[in-house]
């Protein structure tokens, strides 16, 4: 169960560091998670991941993407009542 937060820690540290190859190697980190065995229906990894995929979506400058993934982010947070992404998706709107 860790797995899902710590490797959004990973992505966002990749993604606010930004050397050369860290877009390409936070888009693999958010891969790998959307592909780890488990159960489909993990709320808490589907919202990671909708959040991991707008920001790698601004990363790469993909506006309309950006603006998709971070508004079903934000729906998602407030359908669950997970606060503390209520309160990231807010900041990154």
């Amino acid at each position: 169960m860790w797995n899902v937060p710590v490797r959004g820690v990973l992505v966002e540290t990749l993604l606010d560091r930004g050397q050369a190859g860290d877009v390409s190697e936070a888009e693999a980190a958010v891969n790998r998670l959307a592909t780890t065995p488990g159960d489909d229906h993990l709320a808490v990894r589907d919202i990671w991941l909708l959040r991991l995929r707008a920001l790698l979506a601004g990363a790469q400058g993909d506006a309309a993407a950006y603006t998709d993934l971070r508004d079903r982010y934000c729906g998602m947070a407030k359908t669950l009542g997970f606060e503390g992404h209520i309160a990231w998706a807010d900041a990154i709107a």
